[in-house]
């Protein structure tokens, strides 16, 4: 083995360590660190101009619904976008998808091609890399960019969106007020830690401090519903994808 594919390979196993890492934290169950989740909740609100909401904690997403039923879905968000009425201020959770999207659109202008990349292996144009696994990919030459995204970010959303909280919303009905997912925005927080954490890529104290703050909702708190005055958040569930209350994506009585 090569030095530079040496090198890929050991820069790859911390890369996979810091994805089973939120895997974890992304699946994780028990008790909620509320004061926690409120204090990096408030600062979200603090960014996007507004002071610290009252906060309602529910047993589950299900109990949440009759909290939330007034809050915009993703459709109302795109007209804003779209057709913004005019003399009225955007809903809070439009300025805070637009606040996230700008952060992560920042933190990936500062990801490049590790030094430590050989070249690529040619490919067609437009042609996909092959599906290869991640080692099997290092070893090929595949990208470390693309082995990262493939094997960490979109591995994750595998597991915690397809896995959990898409069948959640799905039953509990889709257009469903807009929320953010907590324990479940994993998948995008671990490919960014990647980089930060393996030295790859400096985002700068900002965007470390807003990557932080991210990192501990997920750590202590499963969904939220941010509105102008109430944020209304939900306890991770007590086992599996069951919650307090009894409600679960998985049980005979939600299924089928």
């Amino acid at each position: 083995m090569t030095a530079p594919r040496h090198e890929r390979a050991a820069f790859w196993q911390r890369a996979a360590a810091v994805r089973d890492e939120w895997l974890g934290h992304g699946t994780a169950c028990g008790p909620t660190g509320e004061a926690v989740a409120e204090q990096a909740i408030t600062e979200l609100y603090r960014r996007i101009g507004r002071s610290r909401p009252e906060f309602v904690w529910v047993r589950s997403p299900l109990e949440a619904q009759p909290l939330v039923g007034h809050l915009p879905t993703l459709q109302d968000l795109h007209t804003w976008v779209t057709r913004p009425p005019s003399g009225r201020r955007p809903p809070l959770a439009s300025d805070l998808a637009t606040s996230l999207a700008r952060m992560r659109g920042a933190m990936d202008d500062r990801i490049d091609t590790p030094l430590f990349d050989p070249k690529p292996p040619k490919r067609d144009k437009d042609r996909p890399w092959p599906e290869l696994s991640a080692e099997a990919a290092v070893a090929y030459g595949i990208p470390f960019v693309d082995i990262v995204r493939r094997h960490v970010r979109d591995t994750l959303y595998t597991s915690l969106a397809q896995g959990f909280y898409l069948p959640g919303k799905r039953l509990l009905g889709i257009p469903g007020p807009v929320c953010w997912y907590g324990q479940q925005e994993a998948h995008w927080i671990a490919y960014y830690e990647v980089w930060r954490r393996l030295g790859l890529a400096a985002y700068g104290s900002a965007l470390d401090a807003e990557l932080d703050g991210w990192q501990a909702i997920a750590r202590s708190a499963g969904w939220f519903w941010p509105d102008e005055r109430r944020c209304v958040v939900s306890a991770r569930p007590v086992a599996g994808t069951t919650f307090a209350d009894g409600w679960s994506i998985t049980s005979p009585a939600t299924t089928g």
